[in-house]
């Protein structure tokens, strides 16, 4: 019997998830919810490069949920961050949805964080897609670092995102640790917003603040001129590690070398969704785990955007 997959959003992490799902070995039966035809167009032709037409999985194509489809065993939610909260509840309310993976920004009001939860309850396990967890180079960096907390990290570069793609980091950091978020501070963050790439959202530059429950400290930085993407590490011990990230390289404070990469969502989606087929769980952080850090972080982002952009505003655009 195929078990079933229910993917809402053919973007370009949509894409990559279907690409990924073409590897997996147990037969499947995927619908994907994408209403915009180029869109389809796209991702169809990626799934064909993978060889996802040969490779004994269906897959459909609709512009809306359809209404025969009453449960599933794994909801992809790879849409933007926008209304998300509504998008869930909406599925929770019409499929049966045994586990649900979905992508971060998980929501753009602290608000949601609590319809979310609401929204998958009856469901046996959700998950967010935050994957350095994943990645071997990362499980084998956190084995260097868990014994010698708290740490300083600083992680620097040119407009890298920091809005939308700190949550990877603040993340990244409590699983090292252990430890649970505290605080953020945005003092430091530019007082000017900027629209981003993707158009209706936006980014900011400057400095980011995240403080841990045992007294580990994550600073993240983006700046507008030239900056290395690069992460520094100082133990409680005083040893020092520098990561660069784009090269896959970790040097730590007597010259040792812990080489890897990053894995692309592609590479990674076939184990994920093997584990969660196989044995009901994963690698990544639970819902309840990540709307812990998503909570915080929001609140302090839209308060720094109540400040300087918008008082009335009751979400913080980011995706």
């Amino acid at each position: 019997m195929k078990r079933t997959i229910l993917m809402i959003g053919a973007g370009q992490l949509g894409s990559r998830y279907l690409q990924g799902l073409a590897t997996v070995v147990n037969p499947l039966s995927i619908t994907v919810v994408e209403p915009s035809v180029n869109a389809q167009a796209i991702t169809l032709a990626r799934w064909e490069d993978v060889g996802g037409a040969k490779s004994g999985h269906e897959l459909a194509w609709t512009l809306t949920l359809p209404n025969h489809l009453d449960s599933v065993d794994i909801a992809i939610i790879a849409t933007a961050a926008r209304d998300r909260g509504v998008l869930v509840k909406k599925i929770s309310r019409q499929v049966k949805v045994r586990y649900w993976l979905l992508e971060k920004v998980l929501v753009q009001k602290p608000n949601d964080l609590e319809v979310l939860s609401h929204a998958v309850s009856a469901s046996s396990g959700c998950w967010v897609n935050t994957p350095r967890r994943l990645m071997p180079w990362y499980q084998r960096l956190k084995a260097e670092f868990e014994k010698h907390t708290p740490i300083s990290v600083i992680q620097d570069g040119e407009l890298w995102g920091l809005a939308c793609n700190s949550i990877h980091f603040i993340d990244l950091i409590a699983w090292w640790t252990g430890e649970s978020l505290a605080k953020i501070e945005t003092e430091r963050l530019d007082p000017t917003w900027f629209e981003s790439k993707r158009p209706g959202y936006y980014e900011i530059t400057g400095e980011l603040i995240a403080h841990y429950s045992g007294g580990s400290t994550l600073y993240l930085r983006s700046r507008r001129e030239q900056a290395d993407f690069k992460m520094q590490i100082s133990s409680s011990t005083g040893a020092s590690w520098i990561i660069d990230q784009t090269a896959g390289t970790a040097i730590g404070p007597s010259g040792q070398r812990l080489d890897g990469q990053m894995l692309l969502q592609s590479e990674m989606t076939a184990p994920l969704i093997t584990s969660l087929l196989a044995h009901g769980t994963c690698g990544l952080p639970t819902l309840q785990e990540s709307a812990q850090m998503h909570g915080i972080l929001l609140e302090a982002l839209l308060t720094h955007w109540q400040r300087y952009q918008n008082p009335n505003e009751q979400l913080v655009p980011i995706t």
